[in-house]
């Protein structure tokens, strides 16, 4: 395995050497996340050659792991790693220098400074924090979930206070960072969590800014600064390609739909976070929905640690408290009341689940209207045993239960499907608690979705 490894890195340096020939002598710059996601690295090389040409520019690596992987704050046996790395070209390093990268540097903070904000004293306030006019509140949020493996921020701990300013300093970095180069272009791989802080920064600059991996290419803007954040114009976009190209995305888009309903899951159903679906034709041996003549309800939570803020605000400052939420409103309703957490992941996604798993177990404890289902009870399961609405903040459960004229209710309205009918979408928090107390005038709304 470890040969293997050796010969793909061999290839792909000789094919990078060979095939980028841009080398420029040049005072202006392409920064270009420096990361260890190799299917990154591939439209990363591309892009970051592209615009080197187009701008006459160097290219140079930047390291975008502090925060949320790293500390701020290195020792000294993590300044030597990096320094004997990167002198020796060693794994990732020589991948990037082989496609033209003239250094790769690691923000240094000399000086540390405490931001100086004002009194926090609800958690809206954390998402509201901004730098020079810049919203960063979000990836702070975010970050300090995913970190800590926190599903709400506590305003009692002072990690959330050091998070912020180890925020501010980074930014303080690279604001002088932008000050004193000429930056032509910037490009990363991840808008959410601190691997945004630098993006947002080139945007309020007006720098052409992108996020590429080897699934999408996005160009971030002053209206859109979130990768897969043009759901917004979805209709539009569509209607601008042409139709024979339209009529074959829909039929590529059907296949795979009915693929993930017979119980295929990753990538071949755009299910890249799992192999396992949640549509397995596999019966669970005990029926666990009720029979009732009461309104069912399904919950599709979503993982507390994993981006509540990919696209924004939402109406609830996390996952966390939208579920309390809904715990509240279950214990004054006469609904039967069902959650289900998504299958056990593999791989690198199995390592925030357990953690999901067990906020989800102590939640139905406190708001014992509402029963947890197993994480492999099938959905096919659930909707034959009868369902009559889904609650997710902005899950594809949006587009998978539509399909069976099951109405699912939006949290928010950054979701992708708020360009289409086939969900119901509350205007704001007044109009979501309204809808799910008068869930009875809902029950007829049956929208499918157009294959």
């Amino acid at each position: 395995m470890f040969l293997e490894k050796i010969k793909i890195f061999s290839k792909f340096k000789k094919h990078n050497q060979s095939f980028f020939s841009n080398r420029f002598r040049s005072n202006s710059t392409i920064l270009v996340e420096f990361n260890d996601f190799k299917s990154s690295h591939i439209p990363i090389s591309y892009l970051s050659n592209f615009l080197s040409k187009k701008f006459k520019a160097n290219i140079v690596g930047y390291y975008n792991y502090y925060l949320i992987v790293s500390s701020l704050k290195l020792n000294i046996k993590k300044k030597m790693k990096w320094f004997i790395s990167n002198l020796l070209s060693l794994n990732n390093f020589g991948i990037y220098k082989s496609f033209g990268c003239k250094q790769i540097i690691k923000p240094q903070i000399k000086n540390y400074i405490y931001f100086k904000y004002k009194r926090i004293n609800t958690k809206p306030d954390i998402l509201n924090i901004c730098f020079d006019n810049i919203l960063v509140g979000d990836l702070i949020y975010d970050t300090y979930l995913k970190k800590f493996n926190k599903p709400t921020v506590d305003l009692n701990d002072k990690k959330i206070y050091e998070l912020i300013d180890d925020f501010y300093n980074l930014y303080l970095y690279w604001k002088k960072y932008f000050n004193e180069n000429k930056v032509k272009s910037v490009i990363g791989v991840h808008t959410p969590y601190s691997f945004g802080l630098i993006l947002r920064l080139a945007v309020k600059k007006n720098i052409p800014t992108f996020v590429t991996s080897n699934r999408f290419l996005y160009r971030l803007d002053k209206k859109m600064q979130f990768m897969h954040g043009n759901f917004t114009n979805y209709k539009n976009i569509f209607k601008k390609i042409r139709p024979n190209l339209r009529e074959k995305a829909k039929n590529i888009s059907k296949t795979k739909l009915l693929l993930r309903f017979s119980g295929i899951g990753g990538a071949k159903t755009d299910l890249i976070t799992s192999q396992n679906s949640s549509f397995t034709n596999k019966k669970f041996g005990k029926k666990l929905i009720k029979n009732s003549k009461r309104i069912k309800i399904l919950i599709a939570p979503h993982d507390f640690f994993d981006a509540a803020h990919v696209w924004g605000k939402n109406f609830f400052v996390d996952f966390y408290e939208w579920l309390t939420y809904l715990g509240k409103i279950s214990e004054k309703t006469n609904y039967d009341w069902y959650l289900k957490n998504r299958p056990n992941h593999p791989g690198k996604f199995k390592i925030y689940q357990p953690h999901t798993n067990r906020v989800l177990k102590l939640f139905v404890k406190k708001f014992n209207k509402i029963k947890m289902l197993p994480n492999n009870y099938s959905h096919n399961q659930i909707i034959s045993e009868g369902i009559d609405f889904v609650l997710t903040s902005h899950g594809s459960v949006g587009l998978e239960y539509a399909h069976f004229k099951i109405p699912v209710i939006n949290a928010t309205n950054n979701n992708p499907h708020i360009n289409y009918n086939f969900n119901i979408n509350p205007r704001d928090i007044k109009h979501y608690k309204y809808i799910l107390n008068h869930l009875y005038k809902y029950k007829k709304f049956k929208k499918k979705i157009k294959l």
